[in-house]
């Protein structure tokens, strides 16, 4: 143990036993206090807790018992070891101390190293104890005595006048008490512990005094026991010979927990004080280390909820995670399901030119081999070079069949919700490959893409977000012309409707990063400003019923909101029409380290 961090604190010493003590302990580096009796003692804890008691028996105020006795009321000095010093031996008073709580008993008379032994083990034995006490706090026990001039406590014990402050109080400060006089019960300071007062321990009422009603005062102190929850205690006096059945009736019934009559002796009454407040010292003690218990218990079942909590969002996200990639999954089918008469043409154009060639190819074949049975090299020559031509072709409708169904596999594909290093223009160029037969002749695509080529994201960014937007693009345009023809006012031959694909980089606000910004842009009727937030709404959709699922924005939105981006839609484009502009940030793979990047 290191002794420098240890106090000793002396009580009632006297001097030609105290100084060889005290110097033989400021040799092994031990600090020490000085107090002249019990009181002086009690009141130092306030700022300091020793480290062991050195105590004289019997000290001016107290016997060392009393003295024991008290510290074991209080968590905060029940460990503090106390040694007591005797003037000569005699084994009755020893066990007396000790089974009053004192940890040992020395003789003033003996050797001083002894009682440095003991004080070094004791010190030893008690360390860790004394760490544990850091927190707990002390303060005095608190009386309260409430009598006015006229009343059976204000000239008691002897009626004789004593000034300002009646002997009772005196007496118990005497005992080591913090005693108060309050002679207006209505300034007795009765309060919740939230207020930051200490409340009395024990309050004495003067049942007699003619100034005010003590029964109706012990009623008050019961209302807030009970309002509170505190263990104050009442004991109330009466005049001598009114101690009668009834009246212990009524004062027990107003909440008094102990009653006597003004002929009781000084020292008993005290002593019956000291009781009443060691029985309320011992239940708070209970009490806060019931709640200790309590809150013990509450933390573990908070912990364990918080930990079932945790389970139940880890798995709700699992399944939101889930639920959103089939949500991406569905809203893709049901675009190639939109798409898919235009994709069954582009299959079926390619198709038919290979077939057609096939019976050309057959056709010249025969002839070659014709010619070259009759020796004429010349019509072999030509019937082979027309079927090399056609098979030429046929390749060149083969490769666009495989291009188309490349095109498929990479769009539907269920890795979407990974991120993955991603060329974007090979990804758009994907989209508008699927996206031809509906965008046909009158709706031309042009991009400009302008930020870096390759970006670390979901592959649902480009694929879906595009493909819904520019979809929804073609339908709008598509939409505008029919309704124009409709009304009489055909668009012109040489007029063709536009799609600007464009991207780069902004910086973001307030900060070094930066966003990667895909904008969508297209020369159809825009979307009006109270529908503008509505459209990413599920199942939302303005098309014609059996035209639309409403998946498509709303699955869009999904997906730049998992990129922690944001997607807008305004009607000031720079083609006059609809303009959607997707932020997200711009992050490399080497930024993404700690993410699951492919």
């Amino acid at each position: 143990m290191d002794f420098l961090s240890c106090t000793i604190l002396f009580a009632g010493v006297n001097t030609a036993c105290e100084q060889p003590l005290v110097a033989e302990l400021d040799k092994r580096g031990l600090g020490v206090r000085i107090a002249a009796d019990g009181r002086t003692v009690f009141a130092g804890f306030d700022t300091e807790l020793p480290s062991l008691l050195v105590v004289c028996d019997p000290l001016p105020d107290m016997s060392a018992a009393q003295l024991c006795q008290r510290l074991r009321l209080t968590s905060a000095t029940r460990g503090i070891p106390v040694v007591v010093l005797v003037s000569a031996h005699d084994a009755v008073q020893e066990q007396e101390i000790l089974e009053r709580g004192a940890d040992a008993c020395f003789c003033a008379t003996d050797d001083p190293v002894f009682l440095i032994f003991r004080i070094c083990a004791l010190l030893r034995e008690f360390g860790d104890e004394t760490a544990e006490r850091e927190g707990a706090v002390f303060r005095q026990p608190r009386v309260s005595v409430v009598t006015a001039p006229g009343g059976i406590l204000w000239a008691w014990p002897d009626g004789a006048n004593v000034g300002k402050t009646p002997r009772i109080v005196k007496m118990l400060r005497h005992n080591g008490e913090d005693a108060t006089l309050v002679e207006d019960p209505d300034r007795l300071e009765l309060s919740n512990i939230s207020a930051g007062r200490i409340q009395p321990d024990c309050i004495v009422v003067d049942l007699s005094c003619p100034a005010f009603n003590g029964l109706a005062l012990a009623q008050t102190v019961s209302a807030f026991r009970r309002r509170s929850r505190q263990c104050t205690r009442v004991l109330g006096v009466v005049e001598h010979g009114q101690l009668t059945a009834e009246k212990i009736r009524m004062a027990f019934n107003a909440g008094v927990d102990d009653l006597t009559d003004s002929d009781i002796a000084p020292d008993l009454l005290v002593a019956r004080i000291s009781s009443l407040v060691r029985r309320k010292t011992l239940q708070d003690e209970a009490r806060r280390e019931e709640a200790h218990i309590e809150s013990a218990r509450a933390r573990m079942a908070l912990a364990d909820a918080l930990r079932r909590v945790n389970a139940d969002l880890a798995a709700a996200n699992r399944k939101l995670i889930d639920a959103q990639v089939k949500l991406v999954q569905s809203a893709k089918m049901a675009s190639l399901g939109e798409l898919a008469a235009g994709i069954a043409h582009e299959f079926n154009n390619p198709l038919a030119f290979v077939l057609a060639h096939e019976n050309t190819v057959k056709r010249s074949m025969a002839q070659a081999l014709l010619a070259v049975r009759q020796g004429d090299t010349v019509v072999a020559e030509a019937a082979l070079t027309k079927g090399s031509e056609r098979l030429a072709s046929s390749l060149v409708g083969l490769s666009r069949l495989r291009e188309l169904v490349a095109s498929l596999r990479r769009f539907s594909r269920l890795e979407e919700g990974e991120f993955r290093r991603l060329d974007v223009p090979d990804a758009i160029a994907m989209v508008l490959t699927l996206l031809a037969p509906k965008l046909g002749q009158e709706i031309a695509v042009a991009c400009r893409l302008e930020a870096p080529p390759e970006l670390v994201c979901q592959a649902a960014l480009v694929n879906q977000v595009a493909m819904n937007i520019v979809s929804n693009a073609a339908d709008a345009i598509l939409e505008k012309r029919e309704t124009g023809r409709k009304h009489g006012g055909a668009t012109p031959a040489r007029y063709k409707d536009r799609i600007l694909i464009a991207s780069f980089l902004e910086p973001q606000e307030g900060g070094n990063a930066e966003n990667y910004v895909l904008q969508i842009s297209d020369t159809g009727p825009g979307v009006p400003p109270e529908l503008q937030e509505r459209v990413f709404e599920p199942f939302f959709t303005t098309k014609p019923v059996g035209s639309g699922t409403g998946l498509g924005l709303a699955t869009a939105y999904g997906v730049v909101q998992a990129h922690g981006g944001s997607i807008v839609i305004t009607n000031s484009g720079a083609l006059g029409g609809a303009c959607f502009t997707i932020r997200v940030p711009y992050k490399t793979g080497e930024e993404r380290r700690g993410e699951h990047v492919i």
